[in-house]
């Protein structure tokens, strides 16, 4: 995203008139409509209805809460140009824009997911099997060929500290907190004996199957003998193409269902400490089990390819939180 603001000096005018612990975020607001301010020659302000909807769509939000806080900046920029004598109307031409078009400006390739996005994807899901993967990427459990997924048993859950003892199949055992959603989903999926194909809307011969006995948390569905050896990587790949299908998310794939559960620790960590650092994405880094590497004969996270998605602009998008 462009970070210039198009006709600055107005814009900071108007920035000044506003609460100074508001004004960052409001200014990410502003900087969104830079590119078709640009092409169409003139300010914000001046943009008829249509316009304002071109800048909405190619501001490219991906979430409804980001591109509900940018078109709530430019309806009060507006107003202000409007008080201000800046305008030739009195009539705000934001204002004939709703909720529901405003969801209809959002960027089809979503890529990250905020918690609440998450959470609602969980409550439209019908299998506590699909919902645990979701939930355990998010959390943090992964490891090489998601074998930290594959691996975990009931054995493993440790239901008083809330903690789970993970094993990957390449670096071995360490121990995560998690959160008591993860164990209620841990718990559903241990009790769940049939798996709903396709979600729940399978019109197959066999829209549900009997899911294996044994004492792994993830277990293969079968209609033929039980397996009582774990599953493969490629279960999850299946289901997770399968929730992305049902929800027309093209890019929901393991690898970012964990980015962004690291974007939505380091809005915890933020908002707990008030800074994101290196020590903050080191205790993420820890968390997701991200291999370190050796740099000046010390072994460290790589910070800078942290940082590439936990930054001020995904977790704006995100979350709306302006992080300094």
């Amino acid at each position: 995203m462009n970070k210039k603001l198009y006709n600055e000096t107005e814009k900071m005018e108007y920035l000044m008139s506003i609460p100074e612990k508001t004004r960052n975020v409001y200014k990410y607001g502003l900087c969104r409509s830079y590119d078709t301010e640009d092409v169409v020659g003139k300010d914000l302000y001046l943009f008829t209805t249509e316009e304002i909807k071109d800048a909405l769509i190619n501001a490219d939000h991906s979430t409804f809460n980001s591109i509900k806080l940018t078109f709530s900046v430019f309806v009060s920029y507006i107003d202000w140009a409007i008080k201000m004598g800046k305008t030739f109307s009195n009539v705000n031409p934001a204002i004939s824009i709703n909720n529901e078009e405003l969801k209809t400006y959002l960027s089809k390739k979503k890529i990250l997911f905020s918690k609440y996005e998450l959470q609602d994807m969980l409550k439209k899901m019908v299998n506590a099997q699909d919902k645990v993967i979701l939930q355990l990427l998010f959390e943090g459990v992964n490891g090489k060929g998601l074998s930290e997924i594959l691996n975990l048993a009931q054995s493993d859950i440790d239901w008083t500290n809330i903690k789970l003892n993970v094993n990957d199949d390449k670096y071995g055992k360490r121990t995560i907190k998690v959160s008591e959603v993860c164990l209620t989903l841990i718990k559903e999926a241990i009790n769940q004996t049939h798996y709903q194909n396709k979600n729940g809307t399978s019109i197959g011969n066999n829209p549900e199957l009997p899911l294996v006995k044994n004492n792994y948390i993830l277990r293969t569905a079968t209609t033929r003998v039980e397996n009582f050896q774990r599953a493969d990587k490629h279960l999850i790949y299946r289901r997770i193409s399968t929730i992305a299908d049902f929800f027309e998310y093209k890019y929901l794939t393991a690898k970012n269902i964990e980015k962004s559960g690291m974007i939505a620790m380091a809005v915890d960590l933020y908002q707990e400490r008030k800074k994101l650092e290196n020590d903050e994405l080191t205790i993420i880094g820890e968390q997701f089990g991200v291999r370190k590497v050796i740099m000046n004969g010390h072994e460290i996270f790589n910070y800078s390819l942290l940082r590439e998605f936990i930054n001020h602009n995904t977790i704006m998008d995100l979350y709306t939180i302006n992080i300094n």
